[in-house]
């Protein structure tokens, strides 16, 4: 490994230096989602790979990358959980946990961390070529997956891909066609025609339209006049394309704009086959359907249990067992459990608190099981927000700040406790502790990690959602995944990842992140903190987060 660093560290040098005009005409230029990355410094190509530097590379593919210098490693993260680790002058990659390989090992050049752009994007799922003659790698999200479905009178077509796409519509005449194009994304589902006939569509074709740049074109046969409104998950790349017939009365009473809550499905989705391949440890349990699945998981303990349900889904095989009886996993169930809604729940039972990564296609869901031994070695600094003297904000029916995040606090101490991770609680009671102190009892409790936990409140009521500050580079990706999980269960807008330079943040050399759970200004908001099962589901989501990073992210080695 150390002989193909020094051979990529002798390209690039070559490359750097050259002040030629044949030098300056041969830089490789590298172009994401249609957004031409500035790099800090020049790509350079070693055996075919495009190596490039990684700051604000992944950016227009909607993921995030971190070096930590600790033990030399690369983390990427997207938006569906996809999680890769990489390591300097090493070609092994872990994908969700799973081991991989990469041609071209990623290696430091001067103060840049280079990685491979195509086998790294290709690994997110994303399509990725160089292109000789223009000297550009050029990376697309995918479409992996389109499901049209019809309820009342109105058209719902779920597009999920591999990472953003930009829409566009265009209405022709002569015939009627409503045309809709995804930018800068590659088809990667067959080219094929859905039959309709209802909500003023004949049908749905689909094609490849484009290749420079990628065009992934969507057309409707139209039979009369429509409106078509678009909406984009926050928490996944699943665009949702609503059609009906023009001045029809809306299908939804939310409304059809931007915030418009989905349409109910003409049907259930099938579920057809639920599998496990076990890694040793744990494993990976596949769940293969006919359409998107909407799932929550649920956890019990006494024996520990995770409960997969598979909202509006029936299960065709009626019952499935896998005994498992490995070090981590005893079984797996699924069966129908409720006929209406119908569900389908698959159980897991387990031998110990294991983490889970959970990643969805149009026709698949995958969890991935992890005994994450390796975040037992870490101690968790847990700051609720605020306290004594200081009650934080108060919401309009005076609910305090300082009571909501302690009680939230706690509860995530003690998910983090059942698996075996250490925890220092800043406060435990109402008591005051000056703002300067809290990252100080941190680092001299011994802590890796720090959390901290608040209620966001804002002089216009009308603002609401749940939104998580970092400032450190190496703070990035523990804010993006606490902020995932918050976006997946709570139920309210995911104001997404933001850099502050508060005291807790700034005076930190660990990992740390301030969570804002909700605005108790807003008044739903604050009715929603005031709920028990909504402040565990906060905990729980942070609890993920929180292991989600643990399972990546190495214990400091302590100073001599």
């Amino acid at each position: 490994m150390k002989l193909v660093a020094a051979a990529l560290v002798a390209v690039a040098a070559s490359w750097m230096l050259a002040g030629s005009a044949a030098g300056q005409a041969a830089e490789v230029r590298v172009v994401v989602n249609g957004v031409d990355v500035p790099l800090a410094v020049p790509a350079v190509v070693f055996n075919g790979q495009v190596m490039a530097p990684m700051s604000g590379l992944f950016e227009p593919m909607g993921a995030i990358a971190a070096y930590y210098e600790t033990d030399r490693s690369i983390v990427v993260t997207n938006r569906v959980r996809t999680t890769l680790v990489l390591w300097l002058n090493e070609t092994a990659v872990l994908v969700n946990g799973q081991p991989q390989s990469l041609p071209v090992a990623p290696a430091l050049l001067g103060s840049e961390v280079f990685v491979p752009v195509q086998a790294t994007f290709a690994l997110l799922g994303a399509w990725a070529r160089f292109d000789e003659a223009e000297r550009a790698v050029f990376v697309n999200s995918q479409i992996t997956g389109i499901t049209p479905q019809v309820a009342s009178g109105a058209l719902q077509v779920s597009v999920d891909a591999t990472g953003p796409v930009q829409v566009e519509t265009n209405v022709l005449s002569n015939p009627d066609r409503l045309v809709v194009d995804f930018i800068n994304a590659t088809l990667r589902t067959q080219g094929r025609q859905y039959a309709v006939g209802e909500a003023g569509v004949d049908r749905i074709r689909t094609a490849q339209f484009q290749v420079k740049p990628f065009i992934s074109r969507m057309v409707f046969d139209l039979n009369q006049p429509v409106e078509i409104s678009i909406t984009s998950a926050p928490t996944s790349y699943l665009v949702t394309l609503q059609v009906r017939p023009r001045g029809a009365a809306p299908w939804q009473a939310a409304g059809n704009g931007p915030n418009a809550s989905p349409l109910t499905p003409a049907g259930p989705v099938k579920v057809t086959a639920v599998g496990f391949q076990s890694d040793g440890q744990a494993g990976r349990i596949t769940v293969d359907s006919t359409g998107p699945m909407e799932y929550k998981i649920r956890e019990f303990a006494f024996p520990d249990r995770l409960a997969i349900d598979m909202q509006n889904a029936v299960f065709i095989p009626v019952k499935r067992e896998i005994s498992v009886d490995g070090t981590s996993v005893v079984s797996i169930r699924a069966a129908q459990f409720t006929a209406r809604p119908p569900v389908t729940r698959i159980v897991v039972t387990l031998k110990r608190k294991l983490n889970y990564v959970v990643n969805r296609s149009a026709g698949q869901l995958t969890v991935d099981l992890n005994t994450n031994m390796a975040a037992r070695g870490h101690l968790v600094a847990i700051d609720p927000g605020h306290g004594g003297q200081d009650p934080g904000a108060i919401g309009p029916s005076g609910l305090r700040e300082a009571d909501v995040v302690l009680d939230i606090a706690m509860r995530v101490r003690d998910l983090l406790a059942r698996d075996g991770i250490r925890v220092l609680l800043l406060r435990d009671s109402d008591a005051t502790v000056d703002l300067e102190d809290r990252p100080r009892l941190a680092r001299e409790g011994g802590a890796t990690l720090y959390v901290s936990i608040h209620a966001n409140a804002s002089p216009r009521a009308a603002v609401n959602g749940t939104e998580t500050f970092y400032l450190t580079p190496q703070s990035l990706v523990l804010a993006q995944m606490i902020q995932d999980e918050l976006g997946v269960v709570l139920g309210i807008p995911s104001r997404g990842i933001k850099t502050a330079n508060f005291v807790v943040l700034r005076d930190n050399e660990m990992p740390a992140v301030l969570v804002e759970t909700a605005f108790i200004s807003h008044a739903d908001d604050e009715l929603r903190l005031r709920d028990q099962a909504f402040r565990q589901h906060v905990a729980e989501a942070v609890h993920h987060g929180i292991a989600r990073f643990l399972a990546i992210y190495p214990v400091p080695q302590q100073a001599p």
